[in-house]
Order: C-alpha cells, then structure tokens, then sequence
C-alpha cells in the first residue's frame, strides 16, 4: 500500500474543515440589576431583553457560566446561589454555607467559588453542590473573584478601616496580598488574554490594570461612575457597569470607552456566552475550546491515528 506524506492528508482537511465550520457567533452579554431584581440579556448590538425577573426583592448580584452554558447567580438576600438554564429555568444550587453571597467564579475543575461579604470568607462548592470553606484568613468583605492561567484566586476586599486590598490565593489556600495601591472599594474583577487583571473600583470610578507582577495603572475614566460589574467579550473588548448611572460602558483593549446599554436599575455584575449559549473562554482556559477548535483537534488527531496504522513501505 502507497504511503502519503501526512500533510498531504491533513492540510487540505483542515483547509476543508474550516471552510465549512460554522460562523462566527455573536456575544450576548448578562447582567444583574440591583434595582429590578433581574437578569438583563444583550445582543451584541446592544439590544436589551429581560432574561430572567422576579415577584420579590432578592438583590441578584455575582454571575457566571459553567462549561456547559448554565448560569450561576449570587443571591444576597435569599442567601443562595441560584442557576438558570439557557431557557431561564431557576433552581437553587447551594444554600448552605453562605453568608450575604456577592462574587462568583469557576476553576479549572468546574467548582464554584463564592465571597461571602457577611461572613468574610470564600465558599467552595464541587459540580455536585458540596460546600467548604476554601478561605477566611485576611478577608473582611470579599467582593469579586477571578482566576489566572495558573489556578490562583484573586479576590477584591474592603477592611472595616476603609483599606482596600487585591488579595491571591494559591490553589491550595495560601494567601497574600497581591495590590493594595490603585484599589478602592474593588468590586468585580477580570483577567485579560494577556495576563493583565483589570479591577472594578466603585470608590474612585475608576479601572485599574494590573500586570502579572502587580504594577497598577489607570485603565479607564471616562464614563464611569460607581462601576462593579466587569467582563470581557470574545474580540478583547471590556464592558463596565456603572451603578450609579445606570449604564454599560463598552472599552477598547487601547482604554476608548463608549456607551453600550443606558437606563438600567443599578447594574451590577456581568458575565458572556455567545449566541449559542457557549460560555466565552476566560484567562485561566476555562471554560473548555469552542466546538470548531476541538473539531479541527479532533481531526488531526483521526489523520494521525489513520497515518500510524498504514504499512511501511518494503524496500
């Protein structure tokens, strides 16, 4: 049997496959509103619609996706932290163990980590809903959370003195103080492609960018008044939600601000997918490739299998 070179089999493939791969979807933002007690949907174009609302005061605030497009929602005053499928069913995925819940994120692993403000701690709970204290040392009223590309935890805190800290947590629980200069009041946080970890200030209405190693400079101004909510989207755009203005500001990765969504109730926290309902890849690799990157993998892995098994040619 005629042995081919193997890139004669896997370029034009690949070159197949990613002709006919799907289009490029769309981001769809979320976000919660303080004042409405709902999660509000946007297209790309900014065209808002109401995800998910409710009959009674409730003060959603943290979001995020799990890999498989659920959406986990911090509940302050029901003390839960509620999911909603892509159809914006509710359940509750934990009630225990938490203590006035503000700031979520997933790990690597799919496990849920939640700031508890009241309590002053870090929640922990499995894919299954099993809770732990993951951390309490060295925090007073935990805010936001994000991972780096390591499996650190950064975390936003206000001490009962008024000093603010980014704190970061090893994988295994260790913490130390990562910035506490550029930071007022931190509220939600968000790792960029790059590395660079960006911190919503509601003290100063600012944003500030931190580098891997903690150097701090002003991100952005303009636009901003009380922000919290922070998320980037699939072209390395950051979106910011100003509470006190009611308003979603979209900035360039060179700081260029303008005014994506207006006229919201206290917007709070944020979180993308795209319009398939597949969460956007974040800084620490979480959640898992699209479909059309695992294919292309997939693939070349099938080509490779298909070249091992051929016999060598006889001299």
């Amino acid at each position: 049997m005629k042995s081919f070179p193997i890139k004669t089999l896997l370029f034009p493939a690949l070159a197949l496959l990613a002709s006919i791969a799907a289009p490029a979807r769309a981001d769809i933002l979320y976000a919660t509103t303080y004042g409405t007690d709902m999660i509000d949907k946007f297209t790309s174009g900014g065209v808002t619609s109401v995800f998910y609302s409710r009959t009674r005061t409730s003060y959603p605030q943290g979001l995020a996706f799990d890999s498989a497009g659920i959406l986990y929602e911090a509940n302050s005053v029901n003390i839960a932290v509620e999911s909603f499928n892509p159809s914006g069913v509710r359940s509750v995925f934990a009630f225990g163990g938490l203590d006035q819940p503000t700031g979520l994120a997933f790990d690597s692993a799919g496990n849920l980590y939640v700031t508890n403000q009241g309590s002053g701690t870090i929640a922990k709970f499995t894919p299954g809903g099993v809770g732990s204290v993951f951390a309490s040392t060295g925090l007073t009223n935990p805010t936001g959370l994000a991972f780096d590309s390591a499996g650190n935890l950064y975390v936003g805190d206000v001490s009962n003195a008024g000093v603010s800290t980014i704190s970061k947590f090893t994988p295994g629980g260790v913490g130390s103080v990562f910035a506490s200069t550029g930071v007022d009041y931190p509220c939600e946080l968000a790792f960029d492609r790059g590395g660079n970890l960006y911190v919503a200030n509601r003290g100063n209405s600012t944003i500030e960018k931190f580098t891997a190693s903690g150097i701090g400079s002003v991100f952005a101004t303009t636009g901003l008044n009380g922000p919290v909510g922070l998320a980037f989207d699939s072209a390395g755009n950051l979106y910011a939600a100003s509470q006190v203005i009611g308003t979603i500001e979209k900035f360039t990765p060179g700081g260029v601000g303008s005014v994506f969504a207006s006229g919201l109730n206290f917007p709070q926290y944020l979180a993308f997918t795209d319009d398939a309902g597949v969460p956007l890849p974040l800084a620490n690799g979480y959640p898992t490739p699209e479909p059309a990157s695992a294919a292309l993998l997939g693939l070349g892995a099938l080509l490779l299998a298909g070249r091992r098994r051929q016999p060598a040619l006889k001299r």
